[in-house]
């Protein structure tokens, strides 16, 4: 497609030119580039489809990147990004040092605030607003929030501390789950009347007349106030914004730009802080993700096989749970990312999806496990991170035998910085009571799952979003079941040198054995699946390592306070180090952002060649 329209596009200056008639057109382009990059690169499809008029609309109206926008999650910014001069990038979309596939403030002067993860968006407006108005800015701030983020605690938190003489919009984009009772004729009514120039004009003029009367004036202005809302709640039922002191805009078509630029322009316009609520449908423009939202939400850039460690984790759980009535499920709205919608559909009053409130999940759970059930709760790592004190003090604390299945775990090459599961080993690890497991295959994950059930203790278990490794199962022909260990050596007759790691970067470390093998250097591979308590591996270690061994602990993870750095101290404090060369392959102390394209393993010395290079 030529996409002449899109093509001539290069800032926001150039969108403010095109002509009405044309923005039909333009969207229509939009989407069709959206269809062609993601589709390639893989991505966000589903809900940047449903937010191009929406997006088209904010750059008109407002002026970014003196007006701040920022989107709730992220991953509904591609239409942004198109806008604002990153149109070439696309190819690299979601590659590591290339466009970032969520807002971000390294990438671009229009990004205000970087954001990967749900319902944070109204409390950094927040933020934003009341810098400007300390400052004496006359910048406004552009929240844009889908429904689903106000499933999350943290929305609401925001939102009961805005306040209305803020230049604060806040765009709620209702596409999927009805959170108003605003419907029908008289709402779409009400809608037209409250975004009229006519109407917001008479109530300014109103309530400043009245307020210059002495004496009585403001009494009768409030009276009204009191009066209308009287009469709304009869005939309108309550409005939510409203009740907090927000004023309301809604419901908008949010794929008619003129009523969106209307609505924006009107929000602008009373400088007060302002709900504009409008109504998107997901996939707009391609009727198979408009039909299945859902399975467009992410679209992988290559299809590989349907088996992956989640499903056989949700497989397992359902044939686990049909002679143990006590097993439950649980997930925060990531039903089908974790596989857990399957066991939903096979026992529907034991499956709970708590929506996008990861703390509260943990807590939850803790509930169910104190009154009986055994609840099983699959989260992803960097997800896992946001529920960390329920974690200790709910869970850990009581010692209450919540099943934590951690989904993601390592590195997320597409996803990036705020998605990366390397940090869930360390903040874990430090929290008693947690058994810590990384099953390398998927008969070990089974196998996890049955013996997660049968203890009354807190246990994490996780896995990486990826098939089983041939490579790693052919690798490792000996196991120590006891001690969760697999060797690819004879124990009697260990090797000098060692490599020492956990989880799917094992691929990477038999890779590094290979180089080092044709260089004639000798080495053994020690794969750990359990990994707290640690004294499992550290009993093992010192029973092999002697004076003159070299051994490296590689980690897909953080180093500082991760299970290398634990395990050398504890050697280290048993003096089985005397003698003995023991480095550190893991992440250091870093996000793994790289600021430039690369491969991420090798940018963070996780590459074969850098894991070689110790030797």
């Amino acid at each position: 497609m030529d996409y002449k329209l899109l093509k001539s596009i290069n800032s926001t200056a150039d969108l403010k030119a095109v002509s009405e008639s044309d923005l039909e057109k333009l969207c229509y382009e939009i989407r069709q580039f959206l269809i062609e990059k993601v589709t390639q690169s893989g991505g966000h499809l589903a809900s940047n489809l449903g937010i191009v008029e929406l997006s088209v609309a904010m750059h008109r109206v407002f002026d970014s990147p003196k007006d701040h926008f920022i989107f709730d999650v992220g991953h509904q910014c591609y239409v942004h990004k198109l806008l604002t001069g990153r149109r070439d990038m696309f190819d690299e979309l979601r590659r590591p040092g290339g466009l970032s596939g969520f807002t971000s403030r390294r990438e671009s002067e229009h990004d205000a605030f970087g954001a990967g993860h749900s319902s944070t968006s109204i409390s950094a407006a927040l933020g934003f607003a009341e810098s400007d108005k300390l400052c004496g800015n006359d910048s406004y701030t552009v929240a844009v929030v889908g429904d689903g983020a106000f499933t999350g605690g943290l929305i609401h938190e925001a939102i009961n501390n805005c306040k209305p003489d803020l230049r604060l919009v806040i765009i709620l984009n209702e596409n999927g789950m009805s959170i108003s009772s605003t419907n029908g004729a008289f709402a779409s009514y009400l809608s037209e009347f409250r975004t009229s120039k006519k109407y917001i004009a008479a109530k300014k003029t109103t309530r400043s007349f009245l307020n210059r009367i002495p004496l009585i004036g403001k009494p009768v202005a409030n009276g009204i106030s009191a009066v209308k809302n009287l009469l709304k709640r009869l005939v309108y039922k309550t409005n939510y914004f409203e009740d907090l002191g927000l004023y309301y805009i809604g419901v908008v078509d949010g794929h008619d730009t003129s009523k969106l630029e209307r609505a924006l322009q009107r929000a602008k316009e009373l400088n007060q802080s302002v709900i504009v609520h409008i109504k998107t449908k997901k996939g707009r423009g391609c009727s198979e993700a408009e039909m299945h939202p859902e399975k467009f939400h992410s679209v992988a850039k290559s299809k590989s096989g349907s088996t992956t460690f989640h499903s056989i984790f949700a497989d397992s759980l359902i044939d686990l749970a049909k002679d143990n009535e006590d097993i439950v499920a649980v997930t925060a709205a990531m039903g089908l990312g974790t596989g857990l919608a399957e066991f939903e559909r096979s026992y529907p009053n034991r499956y709970f999806d708590v929506g996008i409130a990861e703390a509260h999940a943990l807590t939850f759970s803790a509930g169910l496990a104190a009154n009986g059930r055994k609840p099983f709760v699959a989260i992803y790592s960097t997800f896992l991170q946001r529920a960390y004190d329920s974690i200790l003090h709910d869970v850990a604390l009581q010692r209450l035998p919540v099943k934590m299945f951690i989904d993601r775990a390592g590195l997320a090459v597409s996803d990036g910085a705020t998605h990366h599961g390397i940090f869930d080993v360390s903040f874990l690890s430090h929290i008693p009571e947690i058994e810590i497991i990384a099953p390398s295959d998927y008969e070990s994950l089974r196998k996890s799952i049955t013996y997660a059930y049968s203890v009354d203790t807190p246990i994490a278990v996780r896995y990486p979003n990826s098939p089983e490794s041939e490579k790693i199962n052919s690798n490792f022909i000996r196991s120590c079941d006891e001690t969760g260990i697999k060797l690819d050596f004879d124990p009697s007759r260990p090797p000098a040198n060692l490599f020492v790691t956990y989880g799917s970067v094992a691929e990477r470390v038999i890779d590094a054995k290979s180089i080092l093998a044709e260089r004639g250097v000798d080495i053994g591979i020690v794969l750990v699946e359990k990994i707290k308590p640690y004294d499992n591996t550290v009993n093992f270690l010192e029973s092999i390592l002697s004076s003159g061994s070299h051994s490296v602990y590689v980690e897909e993870g953080i180093k500082n306070g991760g299970a290398a750095m634990i395990t050398r101290d504890l050697l280290f404090e048993r003096g089985a180090l005397n003698g003995v060369r023991f480095d550190i392959a893991a992440i250091d102390d870093g996000f793994a952002n790289p600021a430039e394209k690369c491969d991420l393993y090798d940018y963070v010395g996780l590459s074969a060649e850098k894991l070689a290079a110790y030797f």
